[in-house]
């Protein structure tokens, strides 16, 4: 398809003066026809498009109607019908009250545009910007991130269902590419095996002991067969195929001619497909929670006089750590201007790699370290490593008893301290400092300065108030997020899917935000719960 690109449109006259008579101030609907539309060019989406071919849909009125879409939580159809229907839409984007849309392919055929052209984050950036230009977020202000489970949109699956759900959709590509061969191949009792969906619930347990004994070996053999010579080229390559080849190789094993279970003691986060019908979701753990899926990071302001504005989000691999996540999100903060001064997280962003480098860029990077806990902690009035007088840029550390030590092992990251064994053997404070046979050792940090600062600080009063003024909010507005938005479960399969609804709902979110402020409607103060006595006294 090729794009015919023109310039901004104007309102038309009857759906202007309609528009001014139902849309009240406050409606996402009326600021972006007032205010946002005219600033988004067609001229931003040539790339996406070939010079050749059937005249496209507007990119910027698929964008917006995108992001409407995640604002009111419809499926494709239901946003094209109110593409046709509704006023208020009409209005924003500044079409004729007779317009009659599109159909709904249109919408699924412009996600994956912007996905081929890693074009996800587009629409949203130049949206900051005009929020930056507004003089809605603050230069240099105060930001905070969290992260935010999203789970996928395929149900959880054991290890039986995994393996003969994999088989079976692998079966199904084969028979689909290359019906003639694959029939061939395919032996015709696997119809009656591997013909429908696999569930557990709907099979006896005698049928579960069949399946694990079968379905291994007849893997390895579907596999043998399309390594062999004759195979046609074709299925090599289907996504179904190399996800049965991974999957095999994950939970499976070669054991004197016989294809067994692999013990699964070690777990790859990163590599170990949960489900063949989202080979891209991983299972990951936090606290209390597990899920099947990926993460959303928010990064949103949060200075007095301003609206709360998401000024970076991303949808990211569930396996991948929050503190490994912060360095991208303030390098796109920087790329767009509008790093803040004071950036808050919680613990699981908090490290040294990242206190240095927010530091380098001039942010001061505030939350809370987990501690340190070490077998000194339990030992009565044991010497901590706190106790050491540690000095990395001199390469010294000097125990509480005065000995001093250079550093004995260094790598890129940490920095051994090994106090001599004749020195801490005649030490009176071995009790209390030493839990081996030799001498003590401290392993610090190369970035045990900026650790120290921040332990010290974060012991203050003003440090915890300070803190809980400004980080609380964001659970809030996750939760918001996800009761509005739908944001809890991806929409679509694979992770750049996920990611490109995460980035239209942070649109979304934006411009409705800017709406309620505009309005008059502030952020609300989190308010403190008054405490209950746990005993009630009854009066007669």
């Amino acid at each position: 398809m090729c794009l015919k690109a023109r310039e901004p449109w104007p309102m038309p006259k009857e759906t202007a003066e309609i528009g001014a008579k139902v849309l009240k101030r406050g409606s996402v609907y009326k600021l972006v026809g007032d205010e946002i539309f005219n600033q988004f060019r067609e001229t931003d989406f040539l790339d996406l498009y070939s010079p050749e071919g059937k005249p496209a849909i507007s990119p910027v009125i698929l964008s917006f109607v995108t992001i409407f879409q995640f604002i009111e939580k419809y499926p494709d159809r239901q946003a094209a019908e109110a593409m046709r229907m509704r006023i208020d839409w009409k209005y924003a984007l500044h079409l004729p009250l007779d317009y009659l849309g599109f159909d709904f392919s249109v919408l699924s055929e412009f996600r994956d545009r912007m996905i081929e052209h890693e074009a996800e984050q587009r629409v949203f950036v130049q949206m900051v910007k005009l929020f930056q230009a507004k003089g809605l977020i603050k230069e240099r202000g105060k930001q905070r991130t969290d992260s935010i489970a999203m789970l996928t949109k395929v149900r959880n699956l054991s290890r039986l269902e995994l393996v003969v759900e994999t088989l079976r959709l692998a079966v199904g590509a084969i028979l689909e590419a290359v019906p003639e061969w694959g029939e061939a191949l395919i032996p015709p009792s696997w119809d009656g095996c591997y013909g429908e969906r696999f569930v557990m619930q709907r099979y006896s347990e005698s049928d579960w002991k069949q399946y694990e004994t079968e379905v291994g070996p007849d893997g390895a053999w579907l596999l043998a067969r399309l390594a062999g010579e004759g195979a046609p080229a074709v299925v090599q390559n289907l996504p179904e195929v190399q996800v049965l080849k991974t999957v095999w190789a994950q939970q499976f094993q070669e054991c004197e001619g016989q294809i067994t279970y692999q013990k699964l003691d070690h777990y790859d986060g990163h590599t170990q497909i949960q489900t063949p019908h989202d080979p891209e979701a991983r299972y990951s753990k936090k606290r209390y929670q597990e899920w099947v899926g990926g993460k959303v990071q928010v990064t949103e302001t949060d200075d007095e006089g301003y609206p709360h504005l998401i000024t970076d989000i991303v949808g990211t691999s569930s396996a991948r750590t929050d503190y490994e996540e912060l360095n991208e999100i303030q390098s796109r903060l920087e790329e767009r201007q509008c790093l803040p001064q004071e950036h808050y997280v919680d613990s699981g962003y908090m490290s040294g790699p990242n206190l240095h480098k927010s530091h380098q860029r001039g942010v001061d990077l505030i939350g809370p370290l987990a501690p340190v806990v070490t077998p000194q902690d339990r030992i009565p009035e044991g010497i901590t490593w706190e106790q050491f007088d540690i000095d990395v840029e001199q390469g010294k550390a000097t125990c509480p008893a005065g000995c001093s030590v250079k550093p004995k092992k260094q790598d890129k990251e940490l920095i051994r301290f090994k106090f001599p064994k004749n020195v801490c053997l005649a030490c009176p404070m071995r009790a209390r400092c030493c839990t081996g046979v030799g001498g003590r050792t401290i392993g610090v940090s190369r970035y045990f300065p900026e650790l120290k600062t921040a332990r010290s600080r974060q012991k203050t009063k003003a440090f915890k108030e300070d803190y809980h003024k400004h980080r609380s909010g964001v659970e809030g507005s996750l939760s918001a997020m996800v009761r509005g938005n739908g944001l809890r479960v991806g929409r679509y399969i694979g992770q750049q899917k996920r990611y490109l609804q995460a980035v239209f709902t942070g649109c979304g979110v934006n411009l409705s935000r800017t709406a309620n402020w505009q309005a008059g409607k502030r952020p609300q103060e989190r308010k403190k719960c008054r405490k209950r006595s746990l005993f009630v006294q009854t009066v007669r």
